[in-house]
């Protein structure tokens, strides 16, 4: 496993609530690609990415849009 991802998998659960709460209340605001939250974040875009999977995975997220090569993100509708 690459050091990157050892990093991300040992964080404590309440700062992965917290990135993801930040990376949420931004797509609430409207649809978001990763270089846009990671400005907004100031998070690195691997760690950006790394979350946004994890909330694909969990159904709170969804890819609305593709805009020069680079997925469009938005909350979930249910």
């Amino acid at each position: 496993m690459s050091r990157m991802f050892k990093e991300f998998f040992s964080q404590k659960r309440g700062d992965v609530r917290k990135q993801r709460a930040a990376i949420k209340a931004i797509l609430q605001k409207g649809p978001s690609n990763v270089t846009k939250i990671s400005e907004e974040t100031r998070y690195a875009k691997e760690l950006v990415v790394w979350n946004l999977m994890g909330m694909l995975k969990w159904g709170d997220v969804e890819v609305v849009a593709e805009e020069e090569g680079e997925l469009t993100y938005g909350i979930k509708e249910v």
